[in-house]
């Protein structure tokens, strides 16, 4: 069974905006509109749940836990196009703490995670086909688990790595999933146990795996390669030990290390930057403030949204190393977000606060406000 929500919880008061200049101090940023109309508040009301972006530039929302407290997952799932949100059909089974993986074909693949506290994670996988708004249940997962690491390999396949495991405990496990047959096969043994690795895909048709709970609380710095021939290769270290993080693709083929924790009590302003030619890894942007359990999106101008963990919401722009706070507005502190593109707008949509009560928030910022 996964460890309690609750006992993992930070127990430290929210965090206090820092960094803004005076200019930004009185500027208050694009208006915000909390449960805009289109995204209506049942859809605003989870955490922990998914959310993907799609061949035709919608966003699948899938799970998550819709209850104070995130005792109780769901299975439904939505669609957003813009300011527009309709539900599609639903999951098969209630989740959140799960991977969605969108696949070469269009085709999202949702792996594992619980169906409600103190649960054993679960082992089912179903797939999302776009085409016919219909979840199919396939394979088992070989590993049952929840809060895993998943990313695209170049070869078509899916990576699942560690993770809080069914039989109880983290685990060092991968797996593959082969999409032309709908099957897991066992795939290479990470270095160590880890929960909440950050996954990305890699230019090479390799995943970067990197950070990560090595047991409860305890963070891991380790990051490794692994590429469809089962080759994992040691990258590491990251410069800073760190779960909760974000791990964010970059369009350069680079990947974008974000914030988190070292010890589930200070949160990191920090980020890194992975370069995927030299395999190294090097000093990115600091934050505005410390964040952790935090979504993140790419903009289609390259810089990245993130939000979760702290107020407001901003934007890291690797290419100038500086990030900027684009609503100044004190928000209810919101984890386990997600933060998504559609239509010319930025959706942050769900999370939960500091008592793990439902936050409720879904925000729209038209893309055009944004301060360039």
């Amino acid at each position: 069974m996964r460890p309690s929500r609750a006992a993992v919880l930070m127990a430290a008061a929210a965090a206090v905006l820092t960094g803004c200049t005076a200019e930004s101090a009185s500027d208050p940023g694009p208006r915000v509109v909390e449960s805009p109309a289109g995204i209506p508040a049942e859809l605003a009301a989870r955490a922990a749940h998914t959310m993907t972006p799609l061949l035709d530039g919608s966003l699948l929302v899938v799970g998550g836990c819709v209850t104070d407290g995130c005792g109780t997952a769901t299975r439904d799932s939505w669609i957003i196009e813009g300011r527009d949100a309709r539900p599609t059909t639903s999951l098969n089974y209630v989740r959140d703490a799960h991977s969605a993986t969108l696949l070469a074909d269009g085709r999202v693949v949702v792996a594992g995670g619980f169906a409600a506290e103190g649960t054993p994670a679960l082992d089912t996988v179903e797939i999302y086909d776009p085409e016919t708004a219909r979840w199919a249940e396939v394979a088992a997962l070989t590993t049952g688990r929840g809060s895993h690491g998943a990313a695209l390999l170049g070869d078509g396949t899916v990576l699942i790595a560690g993770g809080w495991a069914r039989t109880g405990g983290f685990t060092a496990t991968t797996e593959i999933f082969d999409p032309l047959t709908a099957t897991f096969r066992p795939g290479p043994e990470l270095p160590m146990p880890v929960a909440g690795v950050g996954a990305a895909s890699l230019p090479d048709g390799c995943a970067l795996l990197a950070g990560g709970e090595r047991e409860s609380g305890v963070p891991t710095d380790s990051a490794v390669t692994v590429c469809p021939d089962g080759t994992v290769t040691e990258v590491g270290p990251l410069l800073e030990a760190r779960f909760k993080h974000a791990t964010v693709p970059l369009a350069s083929g680079d990947v974008l290390i974000v914030g988190g924790t070292s010890d589930d009590r200070e949160l990191l302003p920090s980020t890194e930057i992975f370069d995927a030619e030299s395999q190294t890894f090097r000093p990115g942007p600091q934050l505005t403030v410390g964040r952790y359990k935090l979504g993140a999106a790419v903009l289609p101008d390259g810089r990245v949204a993130v939000a979760g963990g702290a107020p407001g919401v901003e934007l890291i722009d690797v290419a100038s190393g500086a990030s900027t706070l684009v609503d100044a507005a004190q928000h209810t502190v919101a984890s386990f977000s997600t933060l998504g593109v559609t239509g010319g707008v930025l959706v942050v949509l769900g999370g939960y606060d500091e008592s793990i009560d439902l936050t409720r928030v879904g925000l729209a910022i038209d893309l055009a406000q944004l301060p360039r």
